[in-house]
């Protein structure tokens, strides 16, 4: 077995049905969603990834309130919180029970 965590890799919107396709390689774990917005994604090193905004509200489906006021203050001490920018991409996503948190997080956090 792997002893890292997984790694997450969000797929945009597929014409085929996701049933039919390949399993994902051990270790990865595959999120398909909509299309991402522009403002949703960002390049690293020649790889897309999701902007620092959409991660944050990604995040929210699998942490609890404090790992993810964590994660808003670690952003926040990088420089990288815009709140703005997450409140549009929450805006952006499928409804998710998540969002509730989200929005109360950000409030908390100036938002």
């Amino acid at each position: 077995m792997y002893d890292h965590e997984p790694i997450h890799v969000t797929v945009p919107g597929t014409a085929g049905d996701p049933r039919s396709e390949p399993e994902p390689p051990p270790g990865v774990v595959i999120h398909r969603v909509p299309e991402l917005h522009p403002d949703d994604v960002t390049v690293v090193d020649g790889i897309p990834c999701t902007s620092v905004a959409r991660t944050l509200v990604d995040l929210a489906e699998v942490m609890s309130r404090a790992e993810l006021r964590a994660t808003f203050a670690r952003a926040r001490e990088m420089g990288l919180l815009d709140i703005e920018a997450v409140k549009a991409s929450g805006a952006r996503v499928e409804w998710r029970p998540s969002l509730a948190m989200l929005y109360e997080v950000i409030e908390e956090f100036g938002g």
